[in-house]
């Protein structure tokens, strides 16, 4: 008796071609192991990526508000002090001082009750007023935000990254400058420094209080920071302030922490 033919001879070549195809495409991804490939990690990675509320608001430059780098909860102390550089402009926090006088007396932020008047969408406590006995100016064109090292660090204003680049610290510290064009504003430049793990480039769409851009660099380990009188943490911080940009249209440096 002769062997019966299938039916359908062009589809199940077909069928079987796709079923090999698919299993060769698996093994080569996973490398032969049980770890995931990179397309499964790609895809992994993707569908764990949080929608996450915006951080609060916290100060703002003119009509451009900032929010907060980091969580609320991993913040350790929000303090303002002088930019190092002549093109910074001041910063009004929208957060009320704190009793500096007690401050240096508990050698932490003081506790206070939250007011009432607060926005949902505003940082409740208080701001630390830092001088810098080396520089001119009003303690109000920098702010550190505190956090421990690792800590993720968001776009603080919506707009586009124009740079990201590399830099020494008082010439001895590698460190990062991350700068930001706000959405409508051509004529400041936000820079955070304080920074690795750099997650943006040059291009990249940011979203204020959500877009992660890097995390808080270790700097405690090698510099005393002025922020660490207030915290237990030594201080580490990411550092952000708002240059006013130039004729020319040149970047300035944050220049120093």
């Amino acid at each position: 008796m002769r062997p019966r033919r299938s039916p359908y001879p062009a589809l199940t070549a077909v069928v079987l071609i796709v079923g090999l195809a698919l299993i060769l495409t698996a093994t080569l991804w996973r490398g032969g192991s049980d770890e995931p490939g990179p397309m499964t990690a790609a895809v992994a990675s993707v569908a764990a990526e949080p929608d996450r509320d915006p951080t609060p608001r916290f100060a703002r430059v003119g009509a451009t508000e900032m929010r907060l780098p980091v969580d609320p909860s991993a913040m350790t102390a929000l303090a303002f002090h002088q930019a190092s550089g002549d093109s910074a402009l001041p910063i009004t926090s929208l957060v009320p001082d704190a009793d500096m006088e007690l401050a240096a007396e508990l050698q932490a932020v003081p506790p206070v009750e939250e007011a009432a008047d607060v926005p949902d969408d505003v940082l409740g406590g208080v701001c630390l007023r830092l001088w810098r006995s080396n520089r001119t100016g009003m303690p109000d064109t920098a702010a550190d935000i505190g956090a421990d090292a690792g800590t993720d660090v968001y776009s603080p204003v919506t707009g586009t990254v124009v740079e990201v680049r590399p830099y020494l610290l008082y010439d001895a510290y590698d460190d990062f400058e991350i700068h930001i064009r706000p959405d409508g504003r051509d004529d400041v430049d936000v820079v955070l420094i304080h920074v690795d793990d750099v997650t943006v480039r040059a291009g990249d769409a940011v979203v204020a209080g959500v877009t992660r851009i890097a995390a808080v660099r270790s700097m405690s380990d090698k510099i005393e920071i002025q922020l660490g009188g207030y915290t237990d943490n030594g201080g580490d911080h990411v550092h952000i302030q708002v240059n006013e940009i130039g004729a020319a249209g040149e970047l300035d440096a944050a220049g120093e922490s």
